[in-house]
């Protein structure tokens, strides 16, 4: 096949998959937004706004979808899956789905590839705590002593400096005004969002991680399923 045609296929594929990820985001807005459309009233629907203007869903798109959350009359059910892989890998799923039946079946085949086992409710979620989550670019004049000052009334929970990023956890209920203060200091924001993070990582052989990443990718093409988490200590 000719580069040009490879290129265009690869444009394509990434197209189809950011259109994906834009489903997704409108389907959990408008399931949220089903329990009030206050956002600041109904933390569901906070970081359902979050995750879609994390993922470059415009405001308009997001607005469209709270409107239409009532007019909506899909019975679609919010489940949760918790399990344990190799090496302790903890995993918990997130799934909005009109059909519990064909949703739990096609989990316990990506469980069953990745030879995890499905476990009992908050059984896994306690390893786990919803924090919001800055990654910030160290391409500017920025450190983060400047960055815990900057934030100074707010309750940062831990900075992570890496080569490349600041990695900056903050409790939920501050997420939206450490990012507007963020914004106002044109601090370069690579993501900004509310998100489940482990409290502990865990490593995993390479045979284990490619199986991993199958796992990940097959829940990531699964209409059924909103997002995946894991304790492993890369993200895939």
């Amino acid at each position: 096949m000719p580069r040009k045609h490879l290129i265009a296929s690869g444009i394509n594929k990434k197209q189809q998959q950011q259109a994906k990820i834009w489903m997704k985001c409108a389907k959990e807005i408008k399931a949220a937004a089903k329990q009030g459309t206050n956002p600041e009233s109904n933390p569901r629907l906070k970081v359902a706004i979050e995750r879609a203007l994390n993922n470059n869903l415009s405001r308009e798109s997001i607005q469209k979808n709270i409107n239409g959350a009532s007019k909506d009359e899909s019975n679609i059910k919010e489940l949760t899956y918790e399990g344990y892989g190799p090496n302790g890998l903890a995993i918990i799923i997130k799934a909005l789905t009109d059909n519990e039946a064909r949703t739990i079946s096609a989990v316990r085949g990506y469980f069953s590839k990745l030879q995890a086992q499905l476990a009992k409710p908050n059984s896994v979620m306690m390893l786990f705590a919803e924090k919001g989550q800055f990654i910030i670019n160290k391409d500017q004049d920025i450190s983060s002593d400047s960055l815990l000052e900057l934030l100074i009334e707010y309750d940062v929970i831990d900075i992570i400096e890496t080569d490349e990023v600041y990695e900056l956890l903050i409790t939920p209920d501050h997420f939206s005004s450490a990012k507007e203060e963020l914004i106002k200091a044109n601090v370069n924001l690579i993501s900004a969002e509310i998100k489940l993070l482990p409290d502990s990582f865990i490593s995993l052989d390479p045979l284990n991680r490619e199986k991993l990443v199958r796992f990940v990718n097959a829940c990531e093409d699964d209409d059924d399923i909103s997002w995946v988490v894991t304790n492993y200590e890369e993200e895939i």
